[in-house]
Parts: C-alpha cells; structure tokens; sequence
C-alpha cells in the first residue's frame, strides 16, 4: 500500500523525468539500431470491462437467413497514466468447454472485430485482420494499434465469433455444456519499456470476467 502511495504522489515527477531525461538514454541505443524505437509506459489507475452475449447454435436443420451460433462480445477500458508508443494485447479467454473448436482450421477465419483507442492520435477505428490475432488453445490475443496518450485513455473492442460456421462442419456436437452456465475471461496487456519501474497498474485493472446464464452453446430449449 505505502509503495503504490509513493508511486501515486511521485507520478508527475517521473513523467516530467521521463521526457527530460528518455531521449538521452535512448541515443544510444537507437544508434545501435534505428529500427526498435523506444516506448515508454505507465500505468496509474486502470478500468477494464467485459460485457457480451451468446446466440445458441440451431442444429436441427438449416433455415435460410436465420444466424445464429454466435459469441458476441465488448470490451472496454479506461486507464490513467501515459502511454507513448506501446502496442496493447487484448486476450480474451473462452470457457474450457470450447477448447475443441477452438483447435478447427477454420475458427480463426470466423473470428471478426474491431479496436478503438482514445489519445492523442485521435478515436479512429480499426479492423482486426487475421495477421492481429494469436489463438493458443481457448486464448485469444488481439493486437491493438500502437497507443500515445497522456493523463488518460481508452481502448475499447467489439469482438464477434462465429462459431456455428464452424460447428456446421462436423456431425457431432464440438462445444461441451457446462451446468454453472459459461465464464469468460479479458486482460489487456501492454509490450513495456525495458525500464519500465511497475509492469502492473497501481490501481486497478483492465481484467474482466464474464458469466452467461446459458448451459449449453447448442439450442435445446
């Protein structure tokens, strides 16, 4: 408690030293190589937010137009520190019941979405691209645009997983149900600076956890 204290009330002071004193040190490392440019990072306070629904697979027959099969979620976080050059990592993680889906060729071609983060580069959006997302068995990890703010920012995602275009593929059922109903979980993670002095926010955090009333991702009722 009296280190993120300390860290709060000095907050101004290291960002000020940052600036003043980061090209200096980085000189010397950018002449050795030019191309791995330096960022720097951190964060004070820290807000994530998961939200999202599920729409069951119909797997009775096939009715034109009708969608369904469907992961739809939202994240949302709103930080307070500085950011300058920093990539952030989104990962969300899918309950273990997923797992064998989640191993198909085709589940990440049906993943789509898109990523907004506040600064001072503006609000604009951007589409996720196949390239921006890692799966490694039921985690996600989608990579957001490099991020410049300081004093506060934001990053919020719109994420939609089709999982019915992959289900439709096989006969047998791919996704286990679960009687506690489905949890999913976020974090945002940020490629820090080597001299970065907390690899955590001081307060809060931008990990969220979500649970759904649904049992089954299959339409059975």
């Amino acid at each position: 408690m009296l280190k993120k204290k300390i860290f709060i009330g000095a907050m101004g002071l290291m960002i000020g030293c940052s600036l003043i004193f980061a090209p200096a040190s980085v000189s010397a490392k950018k002449a050795v190589n030019k191309e791995e440019p330096e960022s720097r990072t951190l964060i004070v306070t820290a807000n994530g937010n998961l939200t999202g629904s599920i729409v069951p697979y119909y797997d009775k027959e096939e009715i034109p137009g009708f969608e369904t099969g469907y992961i739809d979620l939202h994240y949302r976080s709103f930080d307070t520190g500085f950011v300058d050059g920093d990539n952030s990592y989104l990962t969300i993680e899918l309950p273990q019941e997923f797992a064998t889906i989640a191993k198909q060729p085709s589940f990440k071609e049906n993943i789509s979405g898109r990523v907004q983060r506040k600064g001072l580069l503006g609000d604009r959006w951007f589409t996720y691209s196949e390239k921006d997302i890692t799966i490694n068995g039921t985690r996600i990890a989608f990579k957001t645009p490099k991020e410049f703010w300081l004093v506060h920012g934001e990053v919020n995602a719109d994420i939609s997983i089709n999982y019915g275009n992959v289900q439709k593929l096989y006969p047998m059922r791919l996704i286990q149900g679960n009687s506690q109903g489905y949890v999913f979980h976020s974090a945002l993670r940020r490629s820090m600076a080597p001299w970065d002095p907390i690899q955590e926010p001081l307060l809060g955090s931008n990990s969220d956890t979500m649970a759904t009333n649904y049992t089954s991702a299959y339409w059975d009722f």
